[in-house]
């Protein structure tokens, strides 16, 4: 008898341990070790992630994977004594709950078992059962509470599904002693789950989704959203008896800790009570975009308590819409500067668009388009969540350069198909460098790189280690990169931060340091010509100012009827002589001295002092006076 196909074998242990999870309807409830690889054990159960934040990102990425519209997060602020996710996303069958916990490290998604646990679509298995293009492919999105908890609740539900299946699980924490004796590559105990069924009435078989209760959270992560040791540091005095940090404007007040020397503080928050979830969002936006009047650096998330950042880069990281409009959908008529990247080295030529034509028609661009299931929502504590990068038509602060630019480009890496395995596969991206003579907040000046409308990481003020010495420019451009096909072998474990000697991120980081020299040459290109039309226009209202200085001169000696010597008409051409004023030129003046040499010659004749020169030397006196003054400095 054949061996039976691994993949084969693990779907064949989910439909067993799913059945059992049905029929625990009319039992006790299964409990079951969750085992896992000594590979992944440790970031598994002690956390992979950095920040909060960055756990609920990956749980809404899952809801985004199965198709959910809609992500409610409620933490309890500011207690946190419990935390709540729920979706209304496919939800998993007990057959997928049984995969999941049995296949730790081990994601059926973008693989052929996707498509039999409803995980990814029939047709390609790198998207949804809807046809979103999947984040996740890891395998332990899931258990990325284990950042926030060890003890948490996952119940599911799937369309159609006549029972509700309830898992409990709790984790334990790594300890490498447990592993010595243990061969290479083998299993390891990360915790227990308890699993449960219970029917649901007929009027909910079509009912479905995800709710995750997160219980005893760790300390540390609740004071870390509480901004426990941003106030320590902020009671903390220096010199002159200054906070060593300054506090946060807006926060959701200070708990009292006695222990830690901390008083109880009222909320500061954005907003006002009663605002709808948006305009909550919209505030907070706000809030992080102006510019505190004890802050030396601008406006940045330092204005914000650490429960209110986690608040605005979750909404940066997830596939949202933006607060505004998508920079694609950006129209002719916005008053923006279009550069095109160029495919060869020449310089980025300013592109045109029609008046109601959108960057991404002329461009030919897909990403942000609709999406094939629904739009996406995630709202956090009642706080309706967008993309918070806004890019506005019109400058921050006046500059050399009449309005905001937008570069514009997108690429096929050109990958010889014989080394496309090398390579990593096909790699696509579309992206947008926004120039403005300020950013704010100051937190997304540099690149981001979205991997399927996702993003692990914020934004890179060094963007991917440009060495060109551009710091002020640098600081005025944001960019985002979206990854349409590739990458992924380049995202390491905890999704944020790259691989960077994968093939896919060094053409990345290439492109994007290409693209900032073809930007930067050509705002300054544009600044350039800016400055020569001033000058241009600075000389112009010179010589019209030296010349009417000149005429009121000769209209207060000889009257307002007596005529010039030179008509203004003949400036600032070489000015003709007329009867009484006529000189002959031995040489010239020079272009950038007919409008003083006429100045000076009417002035003279006014004075009546020409007349009794001979035409030779007439001439010679205006040079003479000319030179004299560009001596001493007058141009």
């Amino acid at each position: 008898m054949s061996a039976v196909p691994v993949e084969s074998e693990k779907i064949h242990r989910a439909q067993i341990l799913g059945e059992r999870i049905r029929q625990s309807v009319e039992g006790e409830a299964l409990e079951l070790p969750l085992n896992t690889s000594q590979r992944i054990i440790a970031r598994v159960t002690d956390g992979i992630y950095r920040e909060p934040w960055a756990a609920f990102r990956e749980l809404c990425a899952n809801a985004y994977d199965a198709d959910a519209t809609r992500v409610v997060i409620e933490t309890g602020a500011p207690e946190f004594d419990q935390i709540t996710i729920r979706d209304d996303g496919a939800g998993m069958s007990p057959e997928t709950l049984a995969f999941v916990v049995e296949n730790i490290g081990g994601s059926s998604k973008r693989t052929t078992e996707g498509p039999m646990l409803h995980t990814a679509s029939e047709g390609d298995p790198d998207f949804s059962p809807g046809g979103r293009p999947l984040i996740g492919k890891i395998g332990i999105g899931l258990f990325a509470v284990a950042q926030l908890t060890q003890h948490f609740q996952i119940i599911t539900k799937a369309r159609g599904e006549n029972v509700r299946s309830w898992a409990t699980v709790i984790l334990k924490t790594h300890n490498e002693s447990r592993l010595k004796d243990k061969p290479p590559g083998s299993e390891f105990e990360a915790g227990r789950v308890k699993i449960r069924s219970e029917e649901v009435p007929d009027a909910e078989v079509d009912a479905h989704g995800t709710t995750i209760i997160l219980h005893e959270l760790r300390p540390e992560i609740r004071r870390l959203l509480q901004s426990t040791n941003m106030w320590q540091a902020q009671a903390e005095r220096g010199p002159n008896d200054e906070p060593i940090l300054p506090p946060p404007t807006y926060h959701i007040g200070r708990r009292q800790d006695e222990k830690r020397g901390l008083t109880h503080l009222d909320a500061n928050l954005p907003w006002k009570d009663g605002l709808e979830p948006l305009d909550q969002f919209r505030e907070l936006v706000r809030a992080a975009s102006e510019t505190d009047a004890s802050s030396k650096k601008g406006a940045s998330l330092e204005q914000l308590d650490e429960y209110l950042r986690s608040i605005w880069k979750l909404s940066l990281s997830l596939p949202l819409q933006y607060i505004d409009q998508h920079p694609f959908e950006t129209t002719g008529d916005s008053g923006i500067i279009f550069l095109e990247v160029p495919r060869t080295n020449k310089r980025a030529e300013i592109t045109k668009l029609a008046i109601d034509e959108t960057v991404r028609e002329h461009f030919g661009l897909v990403s942000g388009k609709t999406d094939s299931v629904d739009r996406f929502d995630v709202e956090f504590d009642g706080i309706l969540l967008r993309r918070p990068i806004k890019l506005p038509a019109e400058l921050a602060v006046p500059s050399r350069l009449p309005a905001p630019v937008m570069m514009v480009g997108s690429e096929i890496a050109p990958f010889p198909e014989t080394s496309l395995d090398r390579a990593g596969g096909v790699l696509r991206f579309e992206a947008y460098l926004y120039w403005n003579s300020r950013i704010t907040p100051k937190d997304i000046q540099g690149s981001i790189i979205r991997v399927r409308e996702a993003s692990g990481t914020l934004f890179d003020a060094r963007f991917a280690d440009y060495q060109v010495s551009e710091q002020s420019r640098l600081r005025q451009i944001t960019a985002e990169i979206f990854v349409l096909e590739g990458l992924d072998g380049a995202i390491n474990i905890d999704r944020e931060s790259f691989n960077y000697s994968h093939p896919h991120y060094i053409y990345i980081q290439k492109w994007l340091h290409r693209a900032l020299r073809l930007l930067a040459n050509r705002l300054k290109h544009i600044a350039g010509e800016d400055l020569e039309r001033e000058r241009r226009e600075q000389k112009t209202q010179t010589a019209e100012a030296t010349l009417q200085s000149a005429y009121d001169i000769w209209t207060s000696r000889r009257g307002a009827e007596a005529d010039p010597p030179f008509r203004k008409t003949e400036i600032p051409q070489l000015p003709a002589a007329v009867a009484e004023a006529s000189m002959v030129w031995k040489q010239e003046p020079a272009a950038d001295h007919v409008t003083l040499a006429t100045s000076i010659s009417v002035v003279l004749e006014a004075y009546g002092v020409l007349s009794d020169l001979r035409q030779e030397e007439r001439a010679e006196l205006v040079n003479d006076l000319i030179k004299v003054m560009q001596t001493h400095g007058i141009k």
